[in-house]
């Protein structure tokens, strides 16, 4: 079996797939901040046990930062239970392949995929048609487990400790304005 998480957007979903990539399990649920458990309360409702997988799928991002190391963690981890591999993709390609795909950035921008090219950011949404979420979308979509499913026969599957996250920004986060100093008595 082959199971499928994608925790990068407020929406997390999992799916489950046979051998030949027919779905037998997909479900979602509105987490913003409790990616961890809403992936497992899925897998509870999927009534499949992770110990029959030969294949841990992750929603690599770019999106949540806490959210998309959340799924990517746990794809490793039931990976390593089950003796299996895993691999993923970006959360681009779970929303769509085929259309320019858009989504927030936490810093006020857009990132922007069109089929078959580089991802960019921008101030702005394009002037050109586009799927994805965010504020000012009225018809959003969100990434998806079940999107792997036509994706399944061009997975490169690595080695668990292989499975990384996608950064497209550096972390915001201030560094010392000094080096912290050693202190004595301390190892």
């Amino acid at each position: 079996m082959i199971f499928a998480f994608s925790t990068s957007s407020p929406i997390v979903s999992i799916a489950v797939f046979n051998e030949g990539g027919d779905v037998l399990f997909s479900g979602e649920l509105e987490s913003k901040q409790e990616a961890s458990n809403a992936c497992l309360q899925l897998l509870a409702k999927s009534g499949f046990s992770v110990l029959e997988g030969s294949l841990f799928l992750a929603d690599l991002g770019p999106g949540s930062f806490t959210g998309t190391r959340v799924g990517v963690t746990l794809a490793k981890t039931l990976a390593w239970s089950a003796d299996a591999v895993c691999s993923g993709v970006s959360a681009f390609d779970l929303i769509s392949t085929q259309k320019t795909v858009v989504f927030p950035s936490k810093r006020g921008e857009w990132f922007i995929r069109p089929p078959g090219s580089e991802v960019s950011r921008s101030a702005s949404l394009p002037e050109l048609e586009f799927i994805g979420f965010g504020p000012g979308i009225d018809n959003p979509v969100y990434p998806h487990a079940k999107m792997f499913a036509p994706l399944l026969g061009s997975l490169e599957q690595i080695q668990p400790e292989q499975l990384a996250p996608l950064y497209l920004i550096d972390p915001s986060i201030s560094q010392p304005k000094q080096p912290l100093s050693r202190v004595e008595g301390i190892v």
